[in-house]
């Protein structure tokens, strides 16, 4: 049987990867908008690794408090951070390819989807 935070991340997965269906498939025929669809695909991409790095971290807090490994522990913020900024660097570095705001506008796609995700299956149980 599934834990429920596995089937979170198996719907976050999936709706994150229609997201990025579309975002090629913009791209791929309506060249104006080119940019803008590789900008928020870019964008939603490190947004999915974030929330799995995040997850990673928060899955090894809780295994070690329930050894009763009490030290004291970070959950990645300046990776994550440190990801962002450097999708914010690539889109300013080729804004042939990226729009910026696009790019920024996407890294929280996967944290949204997860709090639709969590909404709509709170709704279910009842």
């Amino acid at each position: 049987m599934m834990s429920e935070l596995a089937r979170y991340r198996r719907w976050m997965t999936v709706s994150v990867m229609y997201v990025l269906m579309i975002c090629f498939l913009t791209a791929a025929f309506a060249p104006r908008l080119e940019t803008i669809a590789l900008g928020l695909a870019l964008g939603v991409i490190i947004s999915l690794i974030n929330a799995y790095y995040l997850g990673y971290k928060v899955r090894k807090m809780s295994d070690d408090a329930a050894e009763g490994n009490l030290k004291r522990v970070n959950l990645g913020f300046l990776t994550r951070a440190a990801l962002a900024v450097l999708g914010i660097y690539v889109s300013m570095r080729f804004p042939q390819y990226f729009n910026t705001y696009a790019v920024a506008g996407g890294l929280a796609i996967a944290q949204f989807s997860l709090l639709i995700i969590g909404i709509i299956m709170s709704r279910k149980e009842e």
